[in-house]
């Protein structure tokens, strides 16, 4: 897609991909090539709720940036490529078992599922079907787009079980059952930090396609007692560019071996 202005092209969406986390949470990354004797181009984004926006021109330095509802002004003064990332909560929505991604693309686009969706509804026909690993990709043109999947189900009866059991326990035994699950849970505690240690060299393991930089990370997150701040990350690792910090974790975020979590206006890294 090209954006003009007085007959000359200011810009070009070159890529935008989609990936999608299991909790609806929708990763933006975008590719622009841009004419740079224009001192600033504006993109239509997807969504006018986004967080963690990340704007860097082709020698990954960070680009100045405006928002404004659905669209963001880039300050590229004489850039010639910027990347823009950004993340969003709104694109996904969830009714009983189904999740559905709805988005309104003027430009195409990549969507990479979760690991295992399985498509149930497409509200037109992808230009192309992929898998990366476990994961489906398509391949969309540009036009409004209703994408509807299912996820395998987790641990669903166990929980059932556990509320059928609750709902059958007499009240004169809730004190008793008080006691009993506090002692449980500090008995679980203290067997998890015992094991924390040989749960690390099994997530390794079975990650052989790890990097040393993802492994010190994980590392670092176990020495610190399976979590820690993107900032304390960041000033542990100081000599890794931030970019390349903040795509590692979630690299690992991907792979399911963290989980990021927002904790008033700072992301906590946490070891699943």
């Amino acid at each position: 897609m090209f954006a003009t202005a007085a007959g000359q092209a200011l810009f070009e969406v070159e890529a935008t991909n989609l990936t999608i986390y299991r909790d609806g949470l929708v990763h933006v990354t975008q590719t622009l090539a841009a004419n740079e004797l224009s001192p600033e181009i504006t993109l239509s984004l997807l969504s006018s709720s986004i967080e963690n926006v990340m704007v860097l021109d082709e020698n990954q330095m960070p680009v100045d940036y405006e928002l404004n509802g659905d669209k963001i002004t880039i300050f590229t003064l004489g850039a010639k490529h910027v990347s823009v990332e950004y993340e969003t909560l709104a694109l996904t929505k969830k009714e009983a078992e189904v999740w559905t991604l709805v988005a309104d693309a003027p430009y195409n686009v990549k969507v990479s599922l979760p690991q295992n969706a399985t498509v149930i509804y497409l509200s037109d026909v992808p230009t192309a079907i992929d898998t990366t690993g476990t994961c489906i990709v398509l391949s969309l043109q540009p036009s409004k787009w209703e994408i509807s999947y299912v996820l395998p189900i987790q641990h669903e009866e166990e929980s059932e079980g556990n509320s059928a059991t609750q709902a059958t326990i007499p009240t004169e035994y809730l004190t008793a059952i008080i006691f009993a699950a506090a002692a449980t849970l500090l008995s679980a505690l203290l067997i998890v930090k015992r094991r924390r240690g040989p749960n690390i060299k099994k997530i390794l393991k079975s990650n052989p396609q790890l990097k040393q930089e993802d492994k010190e990370v994980i590392k670092f997150l176990a020495e610190k007692g399976g979590k820690a701040f993107e900032a304390e990350i960041r000033e542990r690792f100081s000599d890794m560019p931030r970019t390349s910090l903040w795509r590692l974790v979630r690299r690992l975020e991907r792979l399911e071996i963290v989980e990021v979590k927002k904790i008033g206006l700072e992301n906590q890294v946490e070891l699943k």
